[in-house]
């Protein structure tokens, strides 16, 4: 509201400032056309300068970082009560409504004169002349003209009157004079609080009248005639305002006007007397001034022997804050900030900042809102006795984060470490939606107020949701109060796994290297299922549904997966697909392999089937081709034409009988090849001549 009311100002003033300068230096100058351009742009500037604005950026110093460090505290108790606003009147939205519906009925007003016009001159005779429609109308007092008609009562006027009336309208025709009456009446609904527009619209009309009469002047040979023909319409009555009418008010200016020397050409000089006006508005209203904290890492990271601690404004850049986690990272410490968002002026608005200790201890901080977040301050102490060594702190500091209905993504979550001996565990609480305090369902169980529930510190949110009447009750048999809000909140946790990095023997089978590193394992508490566990373990990323699965030495199907309880689970090894994983595996590997073992697997490998590996290769084959070269098919899914590189045939498309085949190893494996007459081959186009390269080979037989 408050930015409509600011265009709305800014227009006005301009159009107060067009008019202005209209007055004081061209109204007097007989630069008609000029100043019928110099209108209409006056009209135009002023509805769009408002909207285009620059923006100057003032870089200023960081803030500076307090001593004293306090971990962030998101979530803070208030009072269950609603401060209860009267409902008073907003005086602003009446008057907004008030002056759109005049506008409204102001535009009804010029849409029932069009109406009234068209329905004027379809009841009358037209006669269709070479730049305007003539109708005679008896019914008609003051003649005018409408785009391309031109209305006249020929009995109220002489042969010689008329031929003057008409010179005068066509003018009008020709040069489109309607548009500018409609564009002023329109103008005038909009801005009809301000006097000057009608007083702009009024200014414009008497200039297409000199546009016209001067026009019509230097064709007409009688000008003494002509000038009493205007002075004749003088009694007659005005038709409808969206009409060029031959009479206007002010009849002795036009025939002043009509007497006037024409101005001389160096008076044109008067039009660019706007231009400074214009710059001086722009500097005055539409530059935007920000200041933007300087984003030097190296000038807002402070090192010494107790602590590094570190401002992220939301200017900072992403490769700032790469940085930013290799300095706080160290052989006891990680820092991962992730989920990054930004608006339109690139200024964040979302981010996770996850501290993560090698004792496993998590603290975490993640907001995601439509408005760039708060200056937050990242510290860690060279003292790792304290219990506080590394944390989070917000330079501006707010009370409480509330749940509203517009904006849920304002919301952040974070963890409390409970005081106790172990430590080992964190609650949620203390949480507010719309004032009321939120009652919250943490795995399945509602927290009372006294008791809250214990949630292992390996353990992060994993899903947030409000729920409704009939979903509370279904799943927990609650009945819920007309002012009572229900979260139900679910934690995922974290699961060490051992990689073992395999290579594998001449006859196939398994043979361990290392086992130096790991990876965690996340699912949901009460039902995690294999192929999960396989997704958040998938790297390198394959196909799964794709892939060749092994477990246990045995080729699994993807639909039995979750046959597999995944608590026996031990290992896993995903392999992306390449030569040497086809040649062990054959063409099944060709979309990778994933290779899972039991925790038992080992104990009792001697009582399990193994999977069988092919290690036997097929014989090479021979095809002599019409032009006496020979082709080579080997390993059984090879195939090697002289002058071209090795090509694997399921990479290839091949032509057999005017059809593509879908598997091309299959083929040469079971066709006989003496019945094979020569082998065409279709280049890739693209190819470079020193490295052609094979698009299609077609096969055709004796």
């Amino acid at each position: 509201m408050e930015n409509l009311l600011i265009y709305f100002l800014k227009a006005n003033g301009l159009i107060i400032l067009f008019y202005l300068m209209y007055v004081v230096f061209l109204r007097k100058e007989t630069f008609f056309v000029s100043n019928r351009w110099y209108m209409i742009i006056g009209m135009i500037l002023s509805l769009v300068l408002p909207l285009i604005t620059f923006t100057k950026t003032i870089w200023v110093d960081p803030i500076p970082i307090q001593e004293s460090f306090e971990e962030i505290t998101p979530i803070i108790t208030t009072s269950d009560a609603t401060p209860i606003q009267e409902n008073l009147i907003d005086w602003s939205l009446v008057a907004t409504t008030t002056y759109i519906v005049i506008s409204i009925l102001l535009v009804m007003r010029i849409t029932f004169e069009l109406v009234s016009f068209f329905n004027r001159i379809r009841k009358h005779n037209k006669k269709k002349e070479s730049e305007y429609t003539l109708i005679y109308s008896n019914t008609t007092e003051n003649p005018f003209s409408f785009f391309n008609y031109v209305v006249i009562n020929p009995s109220l006027f002489s042969e010689i009157e008329i031929q003057h009336i008409l010179t005068h309208e066509s003018i009008h025709v020709k040069q489109k004079h309607s548009v500018d009456v409609l564009l002023g009446k329109l103008f005038c609904a909009l801005f009809w609080v301000n006097p000057i527009v009608w007083l702009y619209r009024k200014a414009m009309l008497q200039n297409l009248e000199f546009i016209a009469d001067n026009a019509t002047f230097q064709q007409i040979e009688n000008k003494y005639e002509y000038q009493k023909t205007l002075l004749k319409v003088v009694t007659h009555q005005h038709n409808l305002s969206i009409t060029n009418q031959f009479y206007q008010s002010l009849i002795k200016k036009r025939i002043v006007m009509l007497h006037t020397n024409q101005s001389h050409k160096r008076n044109a000089w008067k039009y660019a007397t706007i231009l400074p006006l214009l710059t001086g508005f722009f500097f005055m209203f539409q530059i935007e001034t920000v200041a933007q904290v300087k984003e030097v890492v190296t000038n807002e990271i402070t090192k010494s022997e107790e602590k590094v601690s570190v401002i992220i404004t939301p200017k900072m850049s992403n490769e700032n804050l790469k940085q930013i986690e290799k300095i706080f990272s160290d052989s006891d410490l990680t820092l991962k900030i992730s989920n990054l968002k930004r608006d339109k002026n690139d200024a964040l608005t979302a981010i996770k900042i996850v501290f993560k200790t090698k004792s496993g201890e998590i603290k975490e901080y993640k907001i995601d809102r439509t408005i760039p977040i708060e200056t937050i301050e990242l510290y860690k102490s060279s003292n790792r006795d304290n219990e506080d060594y590394f944390g989070f702190k917000k330079l501006s500091e707010t009370p409480t984060y509330e749940f509203t209905e517009a904006d849920t993504e304002e919301i952040a979550i974070v963890g409390k470490a409970q005081e106790s001996n172990d430590k080992n565990f964190w609650t949620v609480d203390n949480m507010v939606k719309n004032g009321k305090k939120v009652k919250m369902i943490v795995n399945g169980k509602l927290q009372s107020e006294n008791e809250k529930i214990k949630i292992p510190l390996d353990e992060e949110l994993d899903n947030l949701k409000e729920l409704d009447d009939k979903e509370l009750k279904s799943k927990y048999k609650i009945d819920k109060m007309e002012d009572e809000v229900y979260y139900e909140l679910t934690t995922k946790k974290t699961l060490k796994i051992k990689q073992v990095s395999k290579t594998f023997d001449s006859n196939g089978d398994i043979r361990n290297e290392s086992t130096n590193s790991s990876w965690g394992i996340s699912y949901q508490v009460g039902n995690p299922s294999t192929e999960k566990l396989i997704e958040d373990t998938n790297n390198p990323k394959v196909d799964i549904s794709k892939t060749l699965i092994i477990y246990n030495g045995i080729e699994f199907k993807y639909s039995e997966l979750n046959n597999i309880d995944p608590k026996n689970i031990e290992k896993i090894v995903t392999k992306s697909p390449n030569d040497d994983l086809i040649k062990l595996y054959g063409e099944k590997a060709k979309n990778g392999v994933i290779i899972i073992e039991s925790n038992d697997y080992k104990k009792n490998s001697s009582d399990l089937k193994t999977f069988e590996f092919k290690t036997s290769k097929p014989k090479p084959k021979t095809i002599e081709i019409k032009n006496g070269d020979v082709v080579v098919i080997f390993d059984g899914d090879k195939i090697k034409f002289p002058g071209y590189p090795t090509q694997y045939l399921n990479q290839l498309k091949l032509e057999f009988q005017g059809k593509i085949l879908e598997d091309n190893i299959d083929f040469f494996k079971n066709y006989e090849l003496q019945k094979i007459k020569d082998i065409k081959i279709i280049e890739e186009e693209s190819s470079p001549k020193e490295k052609k390269i094979i698009k299609k080979i077609i096969i055709e037989t004796k």
